[in-house]
């Protein structure tokens, strides 16, 4: 029984990584214009658009993140009145945002189904990350709000919300086995 027992725990212990992985999204480097920009990490897949929603070449990204152009004279950043679409996989917690030109001018929304969260530049232009609590959703919008706003998307940390389907029925058919297997032992 106590063989049985070790299982139980093997299977109980290699489950719960997987309840609480953390995906971060590294959103430097590449160059030029698309219509969207697709990651994947740690089992979570990551679609950023720009305001066209993947109907127009509108996300720019460049070595310090991604941002939005939505003209031809438009900076590459984040600015006033622009926004980036986060779209996962799976509902995740979204822990931080780490925001590339970032200054004491800069000012953003971060808004989500249920909640919003404003962001405030807090000092000379560097790369912060801004922590975030209660993200939790599937689509996120980041939006510049301020005339000076003008920044990029570097990265982020987003875990998953909720286990995945294959994490109970693998605990489930775990559990099951231990209570055959005792079962016909007592038998």
């Amino acid at each position: 029984m106590s063989k049985f027992l070790t299982l139980a725990a093997m299977l109980i212990a290699t489950s719960v990584p997987a309840l609480s992985q953390a995906a971060d999204f590294n959103l430097t480097g590449g160059s030029g214009t698309t219509a969207k920009v697709t990651l994947a990490s740690g089992g979570i897949t990551l679609n950023v658009t720009g305001p066209s929603l993947g109907g127009a070449l509108d996300v720019t990204r460049n070595a310090t993140g991604v941002g939005v152009s939505v003209g031809l004279l438009d900076a590459s950043g984040i600015g006033n009145g622009e926004s980036l679409t986060l779209t996962f996989s799976q509902m995740v917690d979204l822990s931080s945002l780490r925001l590339a030109d970032w200054d004491l001018v800069d000012k953003a929304t971060l808004t989500w189904s249920g909640g919003s969260a404003v962001l405030l530049g807090d000092g000379l232009i560097s790369t912060d990350t801004e922590t975030l609590t209660g993200a939790v959703g599937t689509v996120f919008t980041l939006t510049g709000n301020n005339t000076l706003t003008s920044f990029k998307l570097n990265g982020l940390t987003a875990v998953a919300a909720v286990p995945e389907t294959s994490t109970y029925v693998m605990m489930a058919l775990g559990l099951a086995g231990i209570g055959w297997a005792a079962r016909r032992r007592q038998a």
